[in-house]
């Protein structure tokens, strides 16, 4: 089973592609909302943390891992996904066969999204200011009231939007992705903004022995491919995969060349699995 983690003030249903293309495979694809998110109940007020969504991927893992599992994880899904392996020990994840992280910082990702790390171009410092502008005030609720579902690309929210994707996007799927950050109450999504401070895996990296292949968008402006780079030679078996045309979402806007990646590297970890499991009964 391939187990996908969705990333901030998305839902699961960005994860589109990969539930189309990839049913009917030889794994099985399992997507889910983080708490507050799509069809997921909220955590109740002032109580969404790092470690509730941790958990929350917990049980997901637990309900579905009959077998192997590949991890997937965008961007904050992919903190959760690597703060699911920090936490716990070998023996509760001896099923996860393999992980994939999408654009996933390598610590405090609202402080990366606000352009403070070291050698930030002007871009991504103009960007950040304009990202944690819109989480402190409701402009963006405001914006996205006449917006949603117009198909406008000079509208304010689809080019506030667009700033995340890569080289010409599908209007169609900065729409899409605008509309679903509409769908998240904004209670959920300043909360959820929160949780992404104060966190720093980087000393956890080494411990974590499960093959990892990092999936970098080449024009990504809201986590630095280098940054990403940097995770996976920090990584004890990290792999870097560079989708150079993509953004922030490279599943969603380059699927083909995502899809293939996924299939090859979750096929081989989940088949060495099965032959293990076999051998061993």
């Amino acid at each position: 089973t391939v187990i996908l983690t969705h990333g901030y003030c998305l839902t699961e249903a960005v994860w589109h592609y990969q539930k189309r293309d990839l049913a009917g495979g030889s794994f099985d694809t399992v997507t889910w909302d983080l708490p507050g998110h799509g069809a997921s109940p909220p955590a109740g007020p002032d109580r969404l943390t790092l470690d509730v969504t941790v958990d929350a991927l917990a049980r997901v893992i637990e309900e579905y891992a009959q077998g192997g599992v590949v991890l997937v994880g965008h961007s904050l899904g992919g903190v959760i996904t690597l703060g699911y392996l920090a936490r716990h020990d070998e023996r509760l994840r001896e099923k996860v066969r393999g992980v994939v992280l999408v654009s996933t910082p390598l610590q405090h990702f609202a402080r990366a999204a606000a352009g403070r790390w070291p050698g930030a171009s002007l871009e991504a410092r103009i960007l950040g200011a304009a990202v944690q502008g819109v989480v402190d005030s409701d402009l963006f609720d405001r914006v996205l009231g006449k917006d949603v579902g117009t198909d406008e690309i000079s509208a304010l929210s689809y080019r506030l939007v667009r700033w995340g994707f890569g080289r010409e996007p599908s209007p169609a799927q900065v729409r899409f992705i605008r509309d679903v950050i509409a769908s998240v109450p904004p209670d959920v999504r300043a909360e959820t903004f929160r949780i992404m401070t104060g966190w720093d895996f980087r000393p956890h990296l080494p411990g974590i022995k499960e093959p990892v292949l990092v999936v970098i968008g080449g024009r990504d402006r809201l986590v630095s491919p280098d940054e990403s780079r940097v995770l996976a030679e920090r990584l004890a078996r990290g792999t870097a995969v560079s989708l150079l045309d993509a953004g922030h979402a490279a599943f969603l806007e380059r699927p083909n060349r995502f899809n293939d990646e996924l299939r090859r590297f979750a096929g081989r970890r989940l088949r060495r699995a099965s032959r293990r499991e076999a051998g061993s009964a």
